[in-house]
């Protein structure tokens, strides 16, 4: 039998390309509410507690506030916002990185990642597993995003702006408060003492992502090859995490440069290490719809359900 499945929040960025995916997925049965019914509060928590797998696609405090509407012990909840990511009995939504598959497999309760801390987690974490990157290690994370990412008023704040001049809004650094809402996550997670300085950029494409950290050799308990390999033993096998050879310049563009884009509408993630005299830059390319929201969404439900994790994705 189908597995039901109910998407609150489904008109949003990230509901609409969970929809997408599950339209052409042969396992479950989508519970749709229909847009002029969408404020139907009875009608919303019915589906709430009738699905099996339910996807939150809502701000922070709007998750907060139909998981308290759930009342089904059997409902699986995963949760695409911010809102409990580093919450008690919330499972982190990364199924590569040590010991979360296991974790995922029985979790009635799943946070599904941030796009930026995809990409510096699987980067960071088994490195500080293995002892080569200290916990104290003052990290910082740069990224450049599509502007998908930033939900329905960025997307029309920058397609406004089709036909202008490139310059104009074509890479605009964010949250130079030093305080963006992932920094819990990006700290907890690996395991640091304390949280990166990170501030990402926003790109003039509409998806797609890259996620660097820099590193000092002389700061750690190894080489790059070293990290190299770590990364090479926690990965092996993975359907959807690539790790490139070390200084693997084969996939740049003419002229050295790093496309964004290139693995937008998959779910997968290419790494990179690329060092030289002592310094090491950590790269993570990866499509922030795709492995960095919607398509880790449907890979952790197809793991909780006992499927296959590739169901559905590309």
């Amino acid at each position: 039998m189908a597995h039901s499945v109910f998407i609150d929040g489904q008109y949003g960025t990230t509901g609409l390309q969970i929809q997408q995916r599950l339209d052409a997925h042969p396992d479950v049965q989508l519970l749709s509410i229909d847009e002029d019914q969408r404020r139907d509060q009875n009608l919303r928590q019915q589906y709430l507690n009738e699905a099996e797998v339910v996807f939150l696609c809502l701000p922070d405090d709007a998750a907060r506030e139909a998981v308290s509407l759930v009342t089904n012990p059997n409902t699986v909840i995963i949760d695409a916002s911010s809102a409990h990511r580093v919450a008690p009995g919330w499972v982190y939504g990364v199924p590569e990185l040590p010991g979360q598959r296991e974790q995922l497999r029985s979790a009635n309760r799943i946070a599904n990642p941030g796009c930026y801390p995809t990409g510096m987690t699987l980067l960071t974490t088994p490195l500080v597993k293995a002892g080569l990157l200290p916990t104290d290690y003052p990290i910082n994370v740069h990224a450049i995003t599509g502007y998908s990412g930033g939900g329905k008023a960025m997307i029309a704040d920058y397609q406004s702006k089709t036909g202008r001049a490139v310059g104009d809004a074509a890479a605009r650094p964010k949250n130079l408060d030093l305080s963006h809402k992932h920094l819990p996550e990006m700290q907890r997670i690996p395991g640091f003492e304390f949280a990166p300085v990170f501030v990402p950029t926003v790109a003039n494409v509409e998806q797609g992502m890259i996620v660097e950290v820099p590193l000092h050799e002389r700061l750690l308990n190894g080489s790059a090859e070293q990290i190299h390999q770590c990364l090479a033993s926690a990965y092996s096998g993975e359907a959807f995490v690539q790790l490139m050879p070390l200084n693997d310049e084969s996939h740049l563009d003419d002229g050295g440069f790093m496309n964004p884009t290139a693995c937008n509408d998959s779910n997968r993630v290419e790494l990179f290490v690329f060092a030289k005299d002592g310094r090491i830059m950590l790269m993570a390319r990866l499509d922030n719809l795709g492995k960095g929201a919607s398509g880790a969404a449907v890979q952790n439900m197809n793991l909780r359900l006992g499927l296959d994790e590739t169901t559905g994705l590309r």
